[in-house]
């Protein structure tokens, strides 16, 4: 049964079954009018920014989920509300790992999270396995290993999220690493839960914007930076999904 969002001020028929998801409302825009054509704006209410737009022949919205596990879930639920059926989160995540450097591609297999993690409170406190959907995850793992030429890393591997930002340091760098996290950011636990839970496929292909780990890259770039990193690897993304 159809229910109406409190947050999202769209009807459905505005809202494409395919979506990129972000963080950052700047981003958002960003992706809408530099790769979309035709592209409209659904929402603005509460900051949660929403765009549909084409690429190629299939329609694909962009929405914008804020900062954090509980502001994310709002609108990963939304959308599924009005009838989302592919989200793929692109944003930022921070290196756990030296290997990694600023401007590579992480491409999440799997998320662990905290108990304190909001995401226990979806599933009533059992720890749910939060896993992107295996077929897509793939399709864009290889499609970005096979067309991107920069000459960066594109890995596949485990992400951590976390709700406590400046809690993150060196320390905590070690002590998740040993435990086979090569990144941390904070939404795709929210997301892979949130789509094993109402049968959604989700994905996340996240920019490494700074190193927990390498000292030389622990300040995030601005919005225009980490934007410019993503020139052409938002083609891929919409290129992948939008063929499936």
């Amino acid at each position: 049964m159809y229910r109406k969002p409190i947050h999202i001020k769209a009807e459905p028929e505005k809202v494409a079954d395919r979506a990129i998801v972000v963080g950052d409302p700047d981003r958002a825009r960003f992706i809408a009018e530099k790769f979309l054509e035709k592209a409209e704006t659904v929402n603005t209410h509460r900051g949660f920014l929403l765009f549909t737009g084409k690429y190629g022949d299939a329609r694909i919205s962009v929405a914008c989920h804020g900062v954090g596990a509980p502001s994310a879930a709002i609108v990963f639920e939304e959308l599924v509300m009005l009838g989302v059926k592919i989200m793929v989160r692109m944003g930022t995540t921070g290196a756990l790992i030296p290997d990694l450097r600023r401007g590579d591609i992480v491409v999440a297999r799997a998320a662990g999270y905290f108990d304190t993690s909001p995401v226990l409170e979806l599933t009533e406190k059992v720890y749910v396995p939060s896993v992107p959907d295996l077929e897509l995850t793939l399709k864009i793992y290889n499609s970005l290993k096979e067309k991107l030429s920069t000459g960066r890393k594109i890995v596949l591997g485990n992400v951590i999220s976390n709700d406590m930002f400046y809690v993150e340091n060196p320390d905590l760098a070690r002590r998740l690493s040993k435990l086979g996290f090569i990144s941390i950011e904070m939404e795709c636990a929210t997301l892979f839960t949130i789509g094993v839970l109402r049968n959604v496929r989700t994905a996340a292909v996240l920019l490494v914007s700074n190193s927990l780990v390498n000292p030389e890259e622990s300040e995030i770039p601005t919005s225009d930076i980490i934007n410019k990193f993503y020139e052409d690897v938002v083609p891929v993304v919409l290129e992948t999904i939008s063929r499936i």
